[in-house]
């Protein structure tokens, strides 16, 4: 092992710990534990028990190896070996926690801050997609505010935040379904200002909480600011670590969830506030409000994996202060024994004392730190007319080439314990494995269509007239015959025209009599056309009226959502009133992407397979015919966005093609609240047969994903290039057209 001279230097010298440099006493897990406060930069450090034993004889007079020898006396089994206390001594130098006369420590330290420096400077890509603005100290504003709100983080205040929960759950439950139809206007690109907006002051009063929090339990607040997500999206940030100080684990709980504790009472306010609300912008910003102080939160902020509120609540719950930090050590000595095959490199303590929470959650957080910067990385892609997709390029670049360079460096390293020859057999196999994969695996990449299942033999019966509905004289599942009335609708509008329209009628053939009788032939003609005109539009009338009685089409069974609350609603032209089955036979309806089409088509055999959701078993079918000509008609309402669905919406920019218009009329069914909207993408529409038997009885509206069994298999790494390469491709072309437009 390579010696530094410069810790040799403190080594054989008396430290002395910085002056203004102060530790704090806790618990976790029933066993003492210490927080090392640094209070001119604001830094915490957590250490163990044996580490502040070994840190506190560090006062001047005291040299390194009789500080071990202390220590070893006092702390037995658990005593610092030398190389722990050498690894001690770097940490405090490196983190500036002594003092010393030294011209070698003054070095050290310069080099420190220099390295420092150059680290904040060496990833440009990571600054630009995480910029960062910060806007001061809110200690004194927090410090009034907390006079006036700090009672919020008390009993009181619990309880009062757990009944307004109570209470907006039980005012939502009846309007649930409205709800979440309501859902796809947040995503609606109409909306994304004003979504950004709302999420940007939500976040201020998110951090704003913990702050509140933190002051009302004796901490300080240096800093508050903006974070901004690739430009785009605003993150605010506040200071709150001198919370890690506090001895009470739940103290340090409760700061940690009074941001989302904050948004949760916000968002009940909010939906009560959208409950009690007409349609409009006010009431869709609302909606936006809960939905981003709701399930964003509980993505991002209550997500353990990711360094916000719900990670420094499972520290503290489980007693591992650090968690992250030591499961990324637990992965980096997994890679360096496992796969570089360094031998003598010992397991991290962390990983020893805890064998399952903390390699648990090092590879979990790693997943989704994957998963979080290729999402992040896909959205800056799509920014800036192009620009973003070079940015997202050097990001990738920049990320692949630091690690590369890293893992160089590594095995360059003397001490490291590595064998080149080894490392590179073991990288060769590990290669050679992936590749095999990537070869050998193959995938049915057109086995995500969608379908839902939908009665072959269904009649949707429609307002032909303008009408309030009176009476429904049916029930759900009721057996009617044709002609049997449904319903009766009324509309005194029309019903006093046509009484108007009749005493015209008499007066016009009085008219006409007395003209005859005085032979004044010319008005007699005349008004002989007017009683013409005024019986044509008492028969229009009739018409109209007799259309105010729903009758039955044909013979079946009723199928209607809430037929008792229709009484009493008024129904417009073409809304859907209720449904006649007459059969019980079930098809399926697909709707497939634009990029399968053509190998779907080209299938011999039409056999497919359907997993609908929540259904452990596959059913089979016949793939009975498809349409010709992609459409941007939703196939059906359940497949929406809006209603959890996987399809997303937008509104409508161009009108319907006649044989769209067709299509969405063979639909013929109520999508209320998606009036005006249309595909992002434009798809096409299949459909199959059932093959079911007397166990499986899968009801109108389940659907699931369509798996079809010819369809050709293609090698997973072949797959991946091309949909990456057509990714990027289609990328540049929009580009190019946003620049030539």
């Amino acid at each position: 092992m390579s010696i530094d001279h410069r810790v040799s230097e403190i080594s054989s010298s008396r430290p002395r710990l910085r002056r203004d440099v102060r530790t704090h006493y806790q618990e976790y897990r029933g066993e003492p534990t210490y927080i090392i406060e640094d209070t001119s930069k604001g830094r915490f450090f957590h250490v163990g028990f044996p580490e502040h034993q070994f840190i506190q004889s560090f006062d001047g007079r005291t040299t390194i190896a009789q500080a071990l020898a202390r220590n070893a006396a006092t702390q037995g089994e658990d005593a610092l070996t030398e190389q722990q206390g050498e690894q001690m001594l770097r940490w405090l130098i490196d983190n500036d926690l002594l003092e010393s006369e030294t011209s070698g420590q003054g070095e050290r330290r310069r080099e420190q801050w220099t390295r420092q420096r150059e680290k904040r400077k060496q990833n440009p890509v990571a600054k630009i997609m995480f910029f960062k603005i910060p806007l001061g100290c809110p200690d004194r504003l927090l410090a009034s505010s907390q006079k006036w709100l700090g009672w919020l983080f008390s009993l009181p205040g619990l309880l009062l935040w757990l009944f307004l929960i109570a209470y907006t759950a039980a005012q939502l439950a009846p309007e649930w379904e409205r709800f979440v139809s309501a859902a796809g206007q947040v995503i609606a690109p109409e909306n994304w200002i004003r979504v950004i907006a709302i999420y940007a002051v939500l976040k201020v009063l998110h951090e704003f909480g913990h702050g509140l929090a933190t002051r009302r339990y004796g901490g300080a607040v240096p800093e508050w600011g903006v974070q901004l997500l690739a430009f785009v999206t605003p993150l605010a940030f506040v200071d709150a670590s001198s919370s890690w100080k506090f001895t009470s684990k739940w103290k340090r709980i409760v700061v940690a969830g009074a941001g989302m504790y904050v948004e949760v009472a916000i968002a009940c306010v909010c939906l009560l506030g959208w409950l009690n609300t007409a349609p409009g912008i006010l009431n869709t910003s609302l909606h936006s409000a809960v939905i981003a102080a709701t399930f964003v939160t509980v993505l991002f902020n209550a997500n353990p994996l990711m360094r916000f509120d719900g990670y420094y609540i499972l520290c503290d719950l489980l007693g591992i202060p650090n968690l992250g930090t030591k499961g990324q050590q637990f992965l980096l000595w997994f890679g360096k024994h496992f796969l570089l095959g360094v031998k003598d490199l010992p397991m991290p303590p962390a990983a020893r004392q805890h064998p399952v929470a903390v390699p648990l959650y090092g590879v979990l957080a790693a997943i989704w730190k994957v998963v979080i910067w290729i999402g992040i990385t896909i959205i800056v892609s799509l920014l800036f007319k192009g620009a973003g997709l070079v940015l997202a390029l050097a990001s990738i670049l920049f990320v692949l080439g630091s690690m590369v360079v890293k893992f160089i460096t590594f095995l360059g390293k003397k001490g490291s314990g590595v064998k080149p020859l080894q490392v590179m057999l073991r990288l060769g196999a590990l290669v050679g494995a992936l590749a095999l994969l990537l070869f050998l695996v193959r995938i049915n990449p057109t086995g995500r269509a969608l379908g839902v299942v939908e009665y072959t033999d269904r009649e949707n019966i429609r307002a032909g007239v303008r009408g309030k509905v009176e009476t429904v004289l049916v029930n759900e599942g009721d057996t009617v015959k044709e002609g049997d009335i449904l319903a009766h609708l009324s509309n005194p509008d029309e019903e006093a025209e046509y009484k108007k329209l009749e005493v015209e009628l008499q007066w016009s053939k009085i008219r006409a009599r007395s003209y005859y009788q005085a032979e004044d032939l010319s008005a007699y003609q005349a008004e002989l056309e007017t009683i013409e005109g005024l019986e044509e539009k008492i028969l229009e009338s009739r018409k109209y009226l007799a259309a105010l009685e729903v009758k039955a089409p044909n013979n079946g069974r009723i199928v209607g959502r809430k037929l008792e609350s229709l009484p009493g609603t008024w129904l417009n032209v073409g809304d859907e009133i209720l449904s006649v089955i007459g059969s019980e036979e079930k098809e399926l309806l697909i709707s497939i992407r634009q990029e399968d089409f053509e190998e779907i088509a080209e299938q011999d055999d039409p056999v497919i397979r359907v997993r609908l959701r929540g259904r452990p078993k596959e059913i089979s079918g016949k793939l009975d015919r498809l349409e010709s000509r992609a459409t941007r008609t939703l196939p059906h309402e359940v497949m929406a966005a809006p209603g959890g669905g996987p399809l997303a919406l937008r509104a409508s920019a161009e009108p319907l093609v006649e044989r769209e218009k067709e299509i969405a009329q063979e639909k013929d069914r109520s999508q209320t609240g998606l009036m005006g909207r249309q595909l992002v993408d434009s798809r096409f529409i299949g459909r199959a047969s059932l093959a079911l038997d007397g166990n499986e009885s899968p009801l109108e509206g389940e659907w699931g994903y369509v798996r079809f069994a010819n369809a050709e298999r293609e090698r997973l790494g072949v797959w991946l290039f091309e949909e990456v390469n057509s990714f990027v491709r289609e990328k540049i072309q929009q580009a190019k057209a946003q620049a030539a437009g």
